[in-house]
Protein backbone atom coordinates (compact mmCIF):
# COMPACT_ATOMS: atom_id res chain seq x y z
CA UNK A 1 0.00 0.00 0.00
CA UNK A 2 2.80 2.49 0.96
CA UNK A 3 4.28 1.53 -2.07
CA UNK A 4 1.77 1.91 -4.32
CA UNK A 5 0.86 5.90 -2.79
CA UNK A 6 4.57 6.70 -3.09
CA UNK A 7 4.48 5.70 -6.77
CA UNK A 8 1.47 7.76 -7.10
CA UNK A 9 3.29 10.92 -5.54
CA UNK A 10 6.47 10.28 -7.94
CA UNK A 11 4.00 10.20 -10.80
CA UNK A 12 2.48 13.55 -9.59
CA UNK A 13 5.57 15.11 -9.47
CA UNK A 14 6.80 14.45 -12.94
CA UNK A 15 3.58 15.94 -14.34
CA UNK A 16 3.54 18.63 -12.44
CA UNK A 17 7.54 19.19 -13.86
CA UNK A 18 6.22 18.37 -17.19
CA UNK A 19 3.59 20.94 -17.03
CA UNK A 20 6.21 23.42 -15.97
CA UNK A 21 8.11 22.44 -18.80
CA UNK A 22 5.69 23.10 -21.42
CA UNK A 23 4.51 26.12 -19.84
CA UNK A 24 8.30 27.51 -19.82
CA UNK A 25 8.37 25.96 -23.39
CA UNK A 26 5.50 28.41 -24.50
CA UNK A 27 6.49 31.27 -22.93
CA UNK A 28 9.69 30.98 -24.59
CA UNK A 29 8.53 30.68 -27.96
CA UNK A 30 6.35 33.65 -27.26
CA UNK A 31 9.48 35.97 -26.77
CA UNK A 32 11.49 33.97 -29.56
CA UNK A 33 8.47 35.43 -31.77
CA UNK A 34 8.60 38.96 -30.68
CA UNK A 35 12.61 39.23 -29.92
CA UNK A 36 13.48 41.47 -32.89
CA UNK A 37 11.23 44.41 -31.86
CA UNK A 38 11.67 44.08 -27.92
CA UNK A 39 15.85 43.44 -28.61
CA UNK A 40 15.65 46.82 -30.73
CA UNK A 41 13.35 48.66 -28.30
CA UNK A 42 15.63 47.72 -25.41
CA UNK A 43 18.76 48.93 -27.38
CA UNK A 44 16.78 52.29 -28.02
CA UNK A 45 15.69 52.71 -24.33
CA UNK A 46 19.72 52.12 -23.35
CA UNK A 47 20.51 54.54 -25.88
CA UNK A 48 17.83 56.95 -24.57
CA UNK A 49 19.33 56.30 -21.10
CA UNK A 50 22.83 58.10 -21.94
CA UNK A 51 20.87 60.87 -22.91
CA UNK A 52 21.35 63.32 -20.10
CA UNK A 53 19.64 66.88 -21.63
CA UNK A 54 16.36 66.26 -23.61
CA UNK A 55 14.92 69.76 -24.26
CA UNK A 56 12.18 69.36 -25.79
CA UNK A 57 10.46 66.13 -24.37
CA UNK A 58 11.68 64.14 -28.13
CA UNK A 59 11.97 60.95 -26.13
CA UNK A 60 8.65 61.23 -23.88
CA UNK A 61 6.75 58.71 -25.61
CA UNK A 62 9.77 55.87 -25.62
CA UNK A 63 9.29 53.63 -22.77
CA UNK A 64 7.33 49.94 -21.91
CA UNK A 65 3.65 50.09 -22.22
CA UNK A 66 1.66 47.41 -20.29
CA UNK A 67 4.71 45.18 -20.55
CA UNK A 68 4.79 45.61 -24.00
CA UNK A 69 7.96 47.49 -26.40
CA UNK A 70 7.31 48.99 -29.26
CA UNK A 71 9.55 50.94 -30.50
CA UNK A 72 7.79 51.27 -34.32
CA UNK A 73 5.73 53.81 -32.63
CA UNK A 74 8.12 56.03 -30.90
CA UNK A 75 9.13 59.32 -32.32
CA UNK A 76 11.45 59.55 -34.42
CA UNK A 77 12.15 55.60 -34.99
CA UNK A 78 10.45 54.05 -38.38
CA UNK A 79 10.10 50.57 -39.08
CA UNK A 80 9.86 48.02 -42.10
CA UNK A 81 8.64 44.42 -41.81
CA UNK A 82 8.77 44.93 -37.79
CA UNK A 83 11.99 45.75 -38.12
CA UNK A 84 14.09 49.68 -37.17
CA UNK A 85 15.28 50.81 -40.09
CA UNK A 86 15.52 54.57 -39.43
CA UNK A 87 16.51 57.03 -36.72
CA UNK A 88 15.83 60.41 -37.46
CA UNK A 89 16.44 62.71 -33.98
CA UNK A 90 17.83 65.87 -36.05
CA UNK A 91 17.60 69.02 -34.50
CA UNK A 92 16.42 68.44 -30.98
CA UNK A 93 19.29 69.72 -29.06
CA UNK A 94 19.62 66.18 -27.32
CA UNK A 95 22.75 65.86 -25.15
CA UNK A 96 24.65 62.68 -24.59
CA UNK A 97 26.70 59.75 -25.85
CA UNK A 98 26.28 56.71 -27.79
CA UNK A 99 27.12 53.05 -26.72
CA UNK A 100 27.57 49.95 -28.10
CA UNK A 101 23.91 49.03 -28.20
CA UNK A 102 24.01 50.23 -31.49
CA UNK A 103 24.97 47.18 -32.34
CA UNK A 104 21.67 45.48 -31.89
CA UNK A 105 19.99 47.70 -34.33
CA UNK A 106 21.33 45.20 -37.22
CA UNK A 107 18.40 46.65 -39.78
CA UNK A 108 18.82 49.95 -39.48
CA UNK A 109 19.41 52.15 -42.76
CA UNK A 110 19.59 55.49 -41.66
CA UNK A 111 20.81 57.38 -38.44
CA UNK A 112 20.49 60.81 -38.18
CA UNK A 113 21.32 62.72 -35.56
CA UNK A 114 22.48 66.27 -37.26
CA UNK A 115 22.35 69.62 -34.89
CA UNK A 116 22.33 67.95 -31.62
CA UNK A 117 25.13 67.97 -28.50
CA UNK A 118 26.23 64.29 -28.65
CA UNK A 119 29.95 63.86 -27.62
CA UNK A 120 32.29 61.46 -26.90
CA UNK A 121 33.42 58.41 -29.54
CA UNK A 122 31.81 56.94 -32.26
CA UNK A 123 31.34 53.32 -31.47
CA UNK A 124 32.66 51.01 -33.54
CA UNK A 125 29.43 48.74 -33.19
CA UNK A 126 28.01 51.61 -35.71
CA UNK A 127 30.48 50.98 -38.22
CA UNK A 128 29.57 46.94 -38.23
CA UNK A 129 25.85 47.85 -39.08
CA UNK A 130 26.26 46.31 -42.83
CA UNK A 131 22.39 47.45 -43.85
CA UNK A 132 23.46 51.29 -43.07
CA UNK A 133 23.22 53.41 -46.58
CA UNK A 134 22.83 57.17 -44.01
CA UNK A 135 24.96 58.43 -41.52
CA UNK A 136 24.63 61.88 -40.35
CA UNK A 137 26.24 63.17 -37.33
CA UNK A 138 27.45 66.48 -38.34
CA UNK A 139 26.82 70.07 -36.09
CA UNK A 140 27.52 67.74 -32.53
CA UNK A 141 30.73 67.58 -30.59
CA UNK A 142 31.92 63.82 -31.50
CA UNK A 143 35.82 63.37 -31.09
CA UNK A 144 38.54 60.47 -30.81
CA UNK A 145 39.38 58.13 -33.34
CA UNK A 146 37.21 56.96 -35.95
CA UNK A 147 35.71 53.51 -36.68
CA UNK A 148 37.23 51.92 -39.25
CA UNK A 149 35.08 49.04 -40.04
CA UNK A 150 33.22 52.11 -42.03
CA UNK A 151 35.65 51.39 -44.94
CA UNK A 152 34.26 47.41 -45.38
CA UNK A 153 30.65 48.72 -45.38
CA UNK A 154 29.60 48.30 -49.05
CA UNK A 155 25.62 49.63 -48.18
CA UNK A 156 26.85 53.33 -46.95
CA UNK A 157 26.21 55.87 -49.42
CA UNK A 158 25.93 59.33 -47.59
CA UNK A 159 28.55 59.72 -44.33
CA UNK A 160 27.61 63.18 -42.72
CA UNK A 161 30.69 64.41 -40.34
CA UNK A 162 30.80 67.75 -40.36
CA UNK A 163 31.13 70.74 -37.74
CA UNK A 164 32.47 67.87 -35.14
CA UNK A 165 36.05 67.41 -32.96
CA UNK A 166 37.63 64.02 -35.13
CA UNK A 167 38.77 66.54 -38.09
CA UNK A 168 42.30 64.63 -38.61
CA UNK A 169 41.21 61.87 -36.98
CA UNK A 170 39.46 59.52 -39.54
CA UNK A 171 40.60 56.45 -40.48
CA UNK A 172 42.50 56.25 -43.79
CA UNK A 173 39.96 53.93 -44.47
CA UNK A 174 37.06 56.41 -44.94
CA UNK A 175 38.56 58.44 -47.40
CA UNK A 176 38.63 55.38 -49.78
CA UNK A 177 35.28 54.72 -49.37
CA UNK A 178 34.42 54.52 -53.17
CA UNK A 179 30.73 54.20 -53.12
CA UNK A 180 29.66 57.47 -51.02
CA UNK A 181 27.69 59.51 -52.83
CA UNK A 182 28.35 61.98 -50.38
CA UNK A 183 31.17 62.58 -48.25
CA UNK A 184 31.64 65.56 -45.62
CA UNK A 185 33.48 66.36 -42.64
CA UNK A 186 34.43 69.88 -40.84
CA UNK A 187 36.43 71.81 -43.72
CA UNK A 188 32.96 71.23 -46.32
CA UNK A 189 31.12 73.79 -44.23
CA UNK A 190 33.10 76.36 -42.60
CA UNK A 191 32.36 78.82 -44.58
CA UNK A 192 28.79 79.65 -43.48
CA UNK A 193 29.01 77.54 -39.77
CA UNK A 194 29.18 81.03 -38.14
CA UNK A 195 25.95 82.05 -39.28
CA UNK A 196 23.70 78.57 -39.16
CA UNK A 197 21.79 78.47 -35.62
CA UNK A 198 22.93 75.41 -33.75
CA UNK A 199 21.95 72.92 -30.93
CA UNK A 200 26.24 72.14 -30.49
CA UNK A 201 27.26 73.38 -27.59
CA UNK A 202 30.80 72.97 -25.82
CA UNK A 203 29.84 72.25 -22.55
CA UNK A 204 27.05 74.71 -22.56
CA UNK A 205 22.95 73.83 -22.39
CA UNK A 206 21.13 74.34 -25.22
CA UNK A 207 19.14 77.83 -25.20
CA UNK A 208 17.35 77.81 -28.13
CA UNK A 209 13.66 78.34 -28.38
CA UNK A 210 11.90 75.18 -30.07
CA UNK A 211 11.47 77.10 -33.24
CA UNK A 212 15.09 78.18 -33.54
CA UNK A 213 16.41 74.67 -32.82
CA UNK A 214 14.08 73.34 -35.49
CA UNK A 215 15.37 76.39 -38.04
CA UNK A 216 18.45 74.63 -37.48
CA UNK A 217 21.18 74.19 -40.48
CA UNK A 218 18.84 71.11 -42.57
CA UNK A 219 20.31 68.45 -45.13
CA UNK A 220 19.47 68.82 -48.27
CA UNK A 221 17.02 66.03 -49.07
Amino acid sequence: MYGLWGFERLKLKMMVVMLLMLVLSLFEQNMSFSSPLNSEGLALLRFKQRVVSDPFSALSNWKEIDGEIDPCSWFGVECSDEKVVILNLKDLCLVGNLGPEFGKLENLKSIILRNNSFSGSIPQEIGELKELELLDLGFNNFSGPFPSDFGNNLSLTTLLLDNNEFLGNLAPEIYEVKMLSEFQVDENRLTDAATIPSCKTSGFPCIASISDCYSCHMMNE
